[in-house]
């Protein structure tokens, strides 16, 4: 006898999958730079917004990174990461939801514009948190200064996440439909 899983517990048992594998894609290569690491969770958060909507790639993306930095010493950065990869994964998901065309253009306009967001938002946080939470910098102006020392690792970051993303995007969209639409 065959059992039928409904279309709400697929929804959680992919957005659940979805938060184990971008913790874990983020764990499994670390390269690190001056003020954290680069890693590969970026590429998840992305094809999160692939296959689940844009709640719940927000949700996935937004619990999956936050539990990196929980787990991996960057604790302070958690609620920062949280607010950041969850709106990144919703405009990525946003913009493939609106383009409808699921072609590799869409998934690079969508994938470079949240990347965007992303080192701006993580350039803003950095500063915030160089001036008020860890208090190393004096005025606003030296945690602007001290932030943009990652501003090359999230670019190289969000770059890996697209070149890795955009091929296994496509795969990804044909293998949710050969095995969820039967």
């Amino acid at each position: 006898m065959k059992s039928k899983v409904s279309s709400k517990n697929l929804d959680i048992i992919l957005t659940s999958l979805m938060i184990a594998i971008i913790f874990i894609a983020a764990n499994i290569i670390k390269i690190p730079t001056i003020g954290g690491y680069v890693h590969m969770g970026d590429c998840m958060v992305f094809l999160s917004a692939v296959i689940l909507n844009k709640k719940r790639a927000t949700l996935a993306s937004a619990i999956g990174m936050s539990l990196v930095d929980i787990f991996s010493g960057y604790i302070i950065w958690a609620p920062f990461t949280f607010l950041i990869k969850g709106l990144m994964a919703y405009i990525a998901a946003s913009i493939i939801e609106k383009l409808k065309n699921k072609t590799i253009r869409t998934y690079l306009i969508s994938f470079t514009v949240s990347g965007v967001f992303m080192i701006v938002a993580y350039f803003f946080a950095g500063a915030i948190i160089a001036r008020i939470l860890i208090g190393q910098v004096n005025n606003f102006i030296s945690a602007i200064i001290y932030s943009a020392k990652d501003i090359l690792g999230n670019i190289f970051q969000v770059v890996l996440g697209i070149l890795i993303a955009v091929p296994l995007s496509k795969v990804l969209v044909l293998a949710k439909k050969r095995i969820f639409e039967k």
